[in-house]
């Protein structure tokens, strides 16, 4: 009976610590919620101009989503699409589309809803940003989703310069040989920094460059010229890399292969929990076990074993006086034991 009445009483207690650490973390949740709800109030509405140098219209952060999909979604060489976190995204960028210097295009159009099959995780639902406005038809299905545009400008090596008087000079001189391809992206200005992962690949997917970057306001300064001396959110390109990815490794091109150079996004919100699976402690005292192994089976021979030498001829000599020092230790013996080697 007493038995009884214990197991009750710790199932109770169980139940009211599970009830309180959801209270707690309801209570945290609110308060996240609260303080994101007054960030978002908080948002810049003034607009800007597209980042797109061919566009000169100036749009509200509010109506970025609509300009996009009415104006930059058929561009030439471009990529529309929906993106999802942590969802990775290629597309192929093909450097013969873009071959003016200081024009920034739009290389890719993209739609962000969080993390797919959750709508309540879209960004205008989660706080992120702000909703969009002036969507029409099929087109309210984006409502909550953020804009955002993936930009490309061929420029030079020189526009990293402070010295913009130096810059000039040096490209009138040597432009075409310090040609360089700047990749960012840019959206409407967000409540919490937006990270993405852009990794470049050549044709095989043998060699690759990634970087991890945030996204931008897109109505900062968006020339190249201005930012990169004072900023990192972006990737660049030397003319060699692009030649090199661009390079055949393995004989003629085939028909399934695409003209261009395989580039691969990932976005996410959160950079301190990526969805990569880290090897467990059991895992890696598994691997340290084998390796060990595996050192003493190629370090045991080389260590034990006998050495031949050649006996010179006797020959009679006067006897010497005993040393008193110890006699040396023989040469086939290791100093070293294998368990200090491996002791943990």
């Amino acid at each position: 009976m007493n038995k009884d009445k214990i197991s009750h009483r710790q199932m109770q207690q169980e139940t009211e610590r599970r009830l309180e650490q959801k209270l707690q973390e309801a209570k945290e949740t609110e308060s996240k919620n609260s303080e994101y709800r007054t960030a978002v109030r908080l948002l810049s509405r003034v607009p800007g101009n597209c980042p797109v140098s061919k566009c000169r219209e100036i749009v509200f952060p509010s109506n970025l989503m609509m300009h996009m999909l009415h104006k930059h979604v058929n561009a030439f060489g471009s990529t529309n699409s929906e993106i999802y976190e942590h969802k990775p995204l290629i597309m192929c960028f093909d450097p013969n589309n873009f071959t003016e210097f200081g024009v920034n295009h739009c290389f890719a159009t993209l739609m962000y809803g969080g993390k797919k099959g959750r709508i309540a995780t879209r960004p205008g639902l989660t706080y992120l940003s702000n909703p969009n406005s002036a969507l029409i038809n099929d087109h309210h299905r984006f409502d909550n989703f953020l804009p955002i545009m993936l930009i490309v400008c061929r420029t030079t090596w020189y526009a990293q310069l402070k010295d913009k008087h130096l810059e000039a000079q040096l490209v009138s001189i040597n432009a075409r040989k310090a040609s360089i391809y700047v990749f960012w992206l840019v959206a409407p200005k967000t409540t919490r920094k937006l990270y993405y992962t852009l990794t470049v690949y050549d044709r095989y997917y043998l060699n690759s460059r990634s970087v991890v970057r945030v996204v931008r306001d897109y109505t900062q300064s968006q020339n190249p010229s201005e930012f990169l001396p004072n900023e990192d959110n972006y990737l660049l390109l030397r003319d060699s890399e692009v030649k090199s990815f661009m390079s055949m490794s393995h004989g003629e091109a085939t028909p399934q292969l695409r003209q261009g150079i395989p580039i691969e996004l990932i976005i996410y919100e959160n950079p301190n929990n990526p969805p990569i699976r880290h090897s467990s402690q059991r895992e890696l005292h598994a691997a340290l076990k084998q390796a060990q192994d595996v050192y003493i089976m190629d370090s045991v021979p080389r260590l034990r074993g006998s050495t031949s030498r050649v006996t010179p001829a006797k020959t009679k000599k006067t006897r010497a006086k005993k040393s008193r020092t110890k006699p040396s230790t023989s040469v086939s013996e290791c100093p070293i034991s294998l368990q200090s080697i491996f002791k943990l």
